[in-house]
């Protein structure tokens, strides 16, 4: 996938640009696409390329919430899907679960958004059919089994961050992070953050030298 195709659903210019530079930051041969209504959108997913990931802001001109969420899920590809929202909607949270799309708050701080960025991204890699890297389907086995959670405590385990920093950064708590920390090491099949960690950072640089 030399060139996968990104859509960037917001309706804020800025937010945008930042959202695309965020992007090609992590994933420099990403072309970045743009749509600033739900009818654009819905238009721009309809086209017969895939789209290797959609971004996706709920509060838009011609539509809000639940039914932004809904109508983009009837429409997106087989790729991965990121939500980002202010909404404080648990109703948004469970479809997001239910669909297996990652959700990240607005409010929360940007490394969050880049971290839940990466982990997304990994399913554009994970994906990939013609991928031949020695030992890469049991890492893509395991990656592909862990939740939005699970990988975003991944993410943040790979920076070298405690349980109780990692429960602030993601508002969440201390026990319900190490509880995630616990699943990710059995899915994974390591021992340890270390090696936790190292399958991430490996899969990092897959993606990085990718196209």
């Amino acid at each position: 996938m030399p060139h996968p195709r990104i859509l960037i659903i917001e309706d804020h210019p800025l937010m945008a640009d930042a959202i695309a530079v965020s992007v090609q930051s992590c994933l420099p041969q990403a072309h970045c696409c743009f749509a600033n209504s739900l009818a654009t959108a819905l238009t721009q997913l309809a086209s017969p390329q895939p789209w290797a990931l959609v971004l996706v802001d709920l509060n838009l001109p011609d539509s809000l919430g639940l039914d932004t969420f809904n109508a983009v899920c009837q429409l997106r590809s087989q790729g991965a899907m990121l939500v980002l929202s202010a909404l404080q909607d648990n109703a948004i949270e469970q479809a997001c679960l239910a669909n297996s799309v990652m959700f990240v708050n607005k409010a929360l701080p940007s490394h969050v958004f880049i971290a839940a960025l990466l982990t997304a991204l990994h399913q554009v890699l994970l994906v990939k059919p013609e991928s031949t890297l020695a030992g890469e389907t049991p890492l893509r086995n395991g990656l592909q089994t862990l939740s939005s959670q699970q990988r975003l405590v991944l993410a943040q385990l790979a920076k070298g961050l405690t349980s109780r920093h990692i429960a602030q950064y993601l508002r969440l708590s201390e026990a319900t992070v190490k509880s995630h920390t616990s699943e990710v090491l059995r899915k994974l099949g390591v021992e340890n953050r270390t090696q936790a960690t190292g399958l991430y950072l490996q899969c990092l640089q897959q993606l990085g030298s990718d196209g």
